[in-house]
C-alpha cells in the first residue's frame, strides 16, 4: 500500500575547530530529506537522500572553546615537528644514495680500468640501498601530507582525500620499513632473507592470482550488481 514517503529534518553543526583569536566559527545549517518511493510496486523501494547546506559566520559567542583551540595549537606544533623529522631523515638518505651512486661509479671505473670488463647492471644495483628509496617515499608522502593537514586545519584547503591517502600510505611504509631494523637479530635475519629470496616468486604468484581474482569481481559486479546498489 505504501507509495511514497518523504521524511525532511534540519542539522546544525559547527565548525569550532576553525576558532582562531578574534574570528567567529563557521555554521552550518543543513536541509535533508529521505524519500521512499514505491511508485512502480516492483519490489523493492527505491531510497533517495538529497542534502543542502548553508555555510555563513555565526552570529555571536556562545561558545566557550579555549581547550580546543589549545589542543589544536597542540596538533600543529607536533605537524611541525613531524615535518621537520621527515626533512632530515630525507636529506640524510638522499645523501647516503647519492654517496653511494657515486662509489658505484669509482667501482665501475675501477673494474674497466683494471679488468677491461663492464659491470651488469644487477651488479650496480647492489650499491643502491632500497630501504633508503622507500624511507625517501615515505617522508615525502609525510612531509606533503601534513602541510596539506595543516593547511587543512587552517581552512585554506579541503584536500581530505588527497591527505589521507598520502598520511595512509606514508605510514604503510614506515611499518613495512621497521622491518629493515628486524634483521640486525640473527633469528629475524633468517626470515628476512628468505623472503628477500622468495618475493619475485611470490609477486608472480599474485600476478596470476589476481586475474583469477578479477575475473571473480567483475562475474559478481556484473550478475549482482542489478538488485544492490553498492
Amino acid at each position: 500500500r505504501l507509495i511514497q514517503v518523504e521524511i525532511s529534518f534540519k542539522l546544525k553543526g559547527i565548525a569550532l575547530q576553525t576558532i582562531h583569536a578574534r574570528e567567529l566559527p563557521d555554521c552550518y545549517a543543513f536541509q535533508n530529506t529521505v524519500t521512499f518511493n514505491n511508485r512502480a510496486h516492483s519490489g523493492k523501494i527505491k531510497i533517495y537522500f538529497d542534502s543542502d547546506t548553508d555555510i555563513q559566520d555565526c552570529k555571536d559567542w556562545h561558545i566557550f572553546n579555549s581547550v580546543l583551540q589549545k589542543n589544536t595549537q597542540y596538533i600543529l606544533v607536533f605537524d611541525g615537528f613531524v615535518i621537520l623529522s621527515c626533512l632530515a631523515s630525507l636529506i640524510l638518505c638522499t645523501r647516503s644514495i647519492v654517496l653511494a651512486w657515486r662509489l658505484q661509479k669509482r667501482f665501475v671505473d675501477f673494474f674497466l680500468e683494471k679488468y677491461k670488463r663492464r659491470v651488469c647492471y644487477a651488479d650496480r644495483l647492489e650499491f643502491l640501498n632500497g630501504w633508503y628509496v622507500l624511507v625517501i617515499i615515505s617522508d615525502v608522502m609525510t612531509i606533503i601530507g601534513s602541510i596539506l593537514k595543516m593547511e587543512i586545519k587552517a581552512k585554506n584547503l579541503t584536500s581530505y582525500d588527497v591527505c589521507s591517502i598520502l598520511l595512509g600510505t606514508s605510514t604503510l611504509f614506515v611499518w613495512v620499513g621497521v622491518i629493515r631494523y628486524l634483521g640486525y637479530f640473527q633469528t629475524y635475519n633468517v626470515l628476512i632473507l628468505t623472503m628477500q629470496a622468495s618475493l619475485p616468486k611470490v609477486l608472480r604468484f599474485c600476478c596470476c592470482a589476481g586475474m583469477i581474482y578479477l575475473g571473480y569481481t567483475f562475474c559478481g559486479w556484473i550478475v549482482l550488481g542489478p538488485y544492490h546498489e553498492k
